[in-house]
Formats: structure tokens, sequence, C-alpha cells
């Protein structure tokens, strides 16, 4: 029998930084605009806010449709990145390193930030392309919108929260492929053990996942935790 080295275990912590990227791309302006006292900000949720110097700031959400369903997809999609990579976090940590999808889920997520993040500054172009008139400022047909606005921290953490999650994959495949990362079992109770056979761990009467003694030697799950043998 055998145990995991720790030096695996701390890999719960890249899924952990990537999905509060995500979260933070949500709630920071994916665009910004400033000067001469002039302030512009946009989040990807269609929210925009106007500020001069002097002035109360205005606030307000942005009616045409060709705001509102871009808006409504980059949402929804960076909600979905976060939550997979919290969860991967999460069963990571509790399992000591989820081995069944970790490079799946980080891919999915990672494919996900870079691909909502090339479609939201596509689809704001093309919105403010066709002229657009926002409280009281117009801009003419033929209008590019990255020229004007600078991609803000909304647009930077969903790009580094994807290559973080490239790389998380890469650290995984480095350390599952270092003979060094599974040492000899130690035998105390409580470990994150990897049972060579049934029978062996049957002989043992503990649960290699969670260390629950006095099991049945022909049992096929735990009845602490639920671990399958």
């Amino acid at each position: 029998m055998y145990e995991k080295k720790k030096t695996r275990s701390n890999i719960w912590v890249i899924p952990l930084i990537a999905g509060v990227l995500v979260i933070l791309a949500i709630l920071t302006p994916t665009a910004y605009f400033s000067y001469m006292g002039v302030t512009w900000n946009w989040w990807m949720w269609n929210l925009t806010t106007m500020g001069v110097v002097g002035y109360d700031s205005v606030s307000l959400f942005i009616s045409d449709v060709d705001f509102i369903i871009p808006s409504i997809v980059t949402t929804v999609v960076a909600l979905f990145s976060a939550v997979n990579l919290l969860i991967l976090f999460s069963s990571t940590r509790k399992r000591n390193l989820d081995t069944k999808n970790f490079g799946l889920k980080s891919i999915i997520s990672a494919v996900l930030s870079i691909g909502v993040t090339i479609y939201y500054m596509i689809a704001m172009d093309i919105a403010f392309y066709g002229g657009l008139s926002v409280e009281g400022t117009t801009f003419p047909a033929g209008f590019h919108f990255w020229e004007a606005f600078n991609p803000g921290f909304g647009i930077i953490s969903l790009i580094i929260s994807a290559a973080l999650s490239f790389i998380g994959v890469g650290v995984f495949q480095y350390y599952s492929k270092r003979k060094e990362d599974i040492v000899p079992l130690r035998m105390e109770t409580g470990k994150d053990y990897i049972p060579i056979s049934k029978t062996t761990m049957g002989s043992l009467k503990y649960c290699p996942e969670c260390g629950f003694q006095n099991l049945l030697t022909d049992a096929s799950f735990c009845t602490n935790c639920g671990f399958k043998f």
C-alpha cells in the first residue's frame, strides 16, 4: 500500500484562485475610459457608470438588445466557470487530490473564460459599430469600442484565470508522473491511503479514504464515508 505525498495536495490552491478571479471579473469593470475628469466604466452584466468631476455620477443599464444578449451570455458563462472551479477546489481539497476530473474540469473553465472574453470584446465592438447614443453622448456609425475604451480588470482577470487553469493541468500532469510522489505507507489511520487491493484493505479493517476502523472483510463500501473499495 502507498500514501500520496503532501506535495500534490496543495494543487487545490490553483482552482481556488482561478475561481475567485472569475468572480472578480463579474464584480469589476470590463472596460473603462478616463480623460480630463471624465470617467466611464462598463461591467459585463450591462451596467455602465459615467462621471464628471464636480457632478454626480450616472448609472444605467443599456436597453439595446445588442448589449443585453452579450451581457447575459457573458455573465452566465462566467458564473458557470466560477462554480465549476470552486467545486473542483472543494473536491480536490477534500480528497487530497481529485484525480478523476481535475484536468478535464480545469480545461473546461479555461476554454470558457477565454472564449467568453473573445466573444464579449467582439460583441461590444459590433454593438457600437452601428451607431449609438448614451445619455446625450453620440457614437457615430463605424465607431470601434476598444479604440476609446481600455480593457478593465474584468477582462484581464478572466484571462489570468484561464492561464492558471491551464497551468494547473500542467502541474497535475507533472506530479502524476513523478515516482517520488507515491511513497511507502505509514501505518496511521485518518490518512489518505491508496489500497493495493480489496483483500489487503479488508485484512487491515479500516477505510483507506477516511480511516474508519472495524470494517467487514467483505465490505464494498465504507459505512462511515461511503468510499467504494
